[in-house]
């Protein structure tokens, strides 16, 4: 299931219609079509559906959605996934809102039946796996050569897995404790907290904290606080001006080129990459 190449190389399109949306680059491939925009502040989009199913990640800037009765928030990271001709409606924050959109055939789904059940309706994910594969993404959708297309699509299969499987839902309800232990996790992200001090913290065993984290949250708990980092730090790349050293501090990293590695290994931008693409000066 190779993707052809792309029709047309990234461009910028320069125009805005009465909504106040403006297209910035869009990329044509076999069955996908991605697309980046930029929406006016406090402009709305009046109800519409699409006739593809479609996968919407917020770069910068916040917007809520209003889809199937009910409503979404939306900031740097989160990424939509809705089913074709759903009706929804948006309305952007204060600030623009860079976002960016892929729309995904029913030809090319059909190759991948087992994750149609992600588009049956409308999924939200804020930060994780899921967002950092969707900046992967979006980053080869600016890279003008002949292997971004065969990326692309290895990088959307891995993303819809993890979006598949994060519908299957464990057995049983955690227990008291390991939510109280994931609470602290996302409280103190930043710290240096171990695995013997939040086991003690909650009154259970480190070995049976670490193997019942993993079973109902599917990572370690390791590898969870440094996603939370990840995430923390990506909004701050794109909400605030703070030097990259000081972000990279604040979120609980060594220091800035630990920091850039893991970053780049998370999302596929450097740390003064991601900065500049989401600010619009790349």
């Amino acid at each position: 299931m190779l993707l052809q190449k792309p029709e047309s190389s990234t461009k910028d399109c320069n125009f805005a219609d009465l909504n106040g949306r403006q297209e910035l680059n869009k990329l044509k491939l076999s069955g996908l079509t991605l697309t980046e925009t930029l929406h006016a502040p406090s402009s709305i989009m009046p109800a519409h559906v699409h006739d593809a199913a479609t996968i919407c990640v917020t770069l910068t800037g916040h917007g809520t959605e209003t889809i199937e009765g009910g409503r979404v928030v939306t900031g740097p990271g989160c990424v939509l996934m809705r089913g074709p001709n759903m009706m929804h409606a948006n309305q952007y924050g204060a600030v623009p809102h860079r976002g960016f959109m892929i729309e995904l055939e029913q030809e090319w789904l059909n190759t991948c039946r087992h994750f149609l059940r992600v588009f049956e309706g409308q999924r939200h994910f804020s930060g994780g796996l899921i967002s950092a594969l969707a900046l992967r993404i979006y980053r080869e959708s600016r890279v003008k050569d002949s292997v971004a297309p065969v990326i692309v699509e290895g990088l959307m299969l891995e993303m819809l897995g993890h979006a598949s499987r994060s519908l299957i839902k464990t057995p049983v309800r955690p227990p008291g404790w390991l939510t109280q232990a994931r609470e602290l996790v996302h409280g103190r992200f930043s710290d240096s907290l171990n695995l013997v001090e939040i086991a003690n913290t909650v009154g259970v065993h480190p070995t049976h904290l670490a193997r019942t984290f993993k079973k109902h949250y599917r990572t370690t708990v390791g590898e969870y606080v440094r996603r939370l980092r990840l995430d923390w730090a990506t909004r701050q790349l794109s909400e605030t001006e703070d030097s990259i050293a000081e972000i990279a501090s604040s979120a609980g990293f060594y220091d800035q080129s630990h920091f850039s590695h893991l970053f780049k290994l998370h999302t596929g931008f450097t740390p003064a990459e991601f900065r500049a693409y989401s600010s619009g000066a790349v």
